[in-house]
């Protein structure tokens, strides 16, 4: 079984029915927000039982129709057991996807074993468009969803191959990587499977567009201290002026918290990220992203100390010092 990813549709999974749609959006955006609903239904006619529904805002121009990937959804919402669903959206063209879950009681992750995903087919064969306006209410009637590879344009992409490593050059285990077409978005277009014990990654992604690839240990929220990231083209760690997780138009910057202390130097900012592009059919390989480890704030401290000569020597004098003598008692 193909291994599916669709993080934001996670979330969603232990979330209230319909109000998860509109997480997040500020409140003067909420209220041109429209309402579609309508029912989910197999090729065969069939309603699907029920699961998640996601939307894809089709302005991106970028297809959702991944081999072994997943685009980001733009919103997303929940269907009941007969596949019906009511979600409000942003006005706009969605393209429209349903992962189908066997277990309502099950938690966030990706799809288990007897789960599908779908996308919205329209009766040309092609993915269906659904425009929904500034509060506007509308009936999509039946949405036939078909199985990603059923759809000609999952043929025309481009392979991506490569590992993450480590800075040893050892595979690094159980990471994402992330797609972004502009550094500057904060969030990615798509998001791989993780890498099994030899670090590897396959990628398949629409042809003649750039991307830049980011290495993750943590597919969810903002790196943290301790987990690891990289950047394909970075060959050094942000703290000594590798690539920034977001930003490809400008030199990267040294850590911040780091002091401006003659003599150290944390980085020499310049290290950019590469971007990587390819013909359909094409397969790109070679594309290894070199994983460093973000430093914790006490770790940090730790290497400044010995950077400026503050060597265990120092902090054992520091630490065993004697106290300050009491002042005399005044004499009255």
């Amino acid at each position: 079984m193909k291994k599916w990813i669709v993080l934001l549709l996670f979330f969603l999974l232990s979330a209230p029915l319909l109000c998860e749609a509109i997480a997040g959006v500020p409140g003067y955006m909420e209220e041109r927000m429209g309402t579609l609903s309508g029912q989910v239904v197999a090729e065969d006619g069939k309603p699907v039982p029920g699961g998640v529904v996601s939307f894809f805002d089709t302005s991106k121009g970028i297809s959702p129709l991944i081999a072994d990937m997943h685009r980001i959804p733009d919103m997303v919402g929940r269907m009941g057991p007969d596949g019906k669903f009511s979600v409000q959206l942003l006005p706009g063209s969605y393209y429209m996807g349903a992962l189908i879950i066997t277990d309502p009681g099950r938690g966030p992750g990706p799809p288990r074993e007897g789960e599908t995903f779908y996308y919205a087919r329209d009766d040309k064969g092609n993915l269906r468009e659904l425009t929904i306006g500034t509060k506007e209410v509308k009936d999509a009637g039946q949405v036939i969803g078909a199985r990603p590879e059923t759809f000609s344009a999952a043929k025309n992409l481009v392979t991506i191959e490569g590992k993450l490593v480590k800075e040893d050059g050892t595979p690094f285990t159980g990471g994402v990587v992330l797609v972004k077409t502009d550094m500057n978005k904060a969030r990615p277009d798509f998001v791989s499977a993780r890498t099994g014990a030899d670090g590897k990654f396959s990628l398949k992604l629409p042809a003649d567009t750039q991307y830049y690839l980011l290495g993750r240990e943590r597919a969810v929220g903002r790196p943290v201290p301790g987990t690891y990231v990289g950047t394909y083209g970075s060959t050094s760690a942000i703290s000594e002026g590798g690539a920034m997780p977001i930003g490809g138009a400008r030199p990267a910057q040294p850590a911040s918290g780091m002091p401006n202390v003659e003599g150290v130097t944390p980085g020499p900012g310049d290290d950019l990220p590469v971007a990587v592009q390819g013909k359909a059919g094409e397969t790109l390989t070679g594309i290894d992203i070199i994983m460093f480890r973000l430093p914790v704030p006490g770790e940090q401290r730790e290497k400044l100390q010995g950077t400026l000569g503050f060597g265990d020597e120092f902090k054992e004098k520091m630490n065993t010092s004697v106290a300050p003598e009491s002042s005399p008692a005044k004499e009255e």
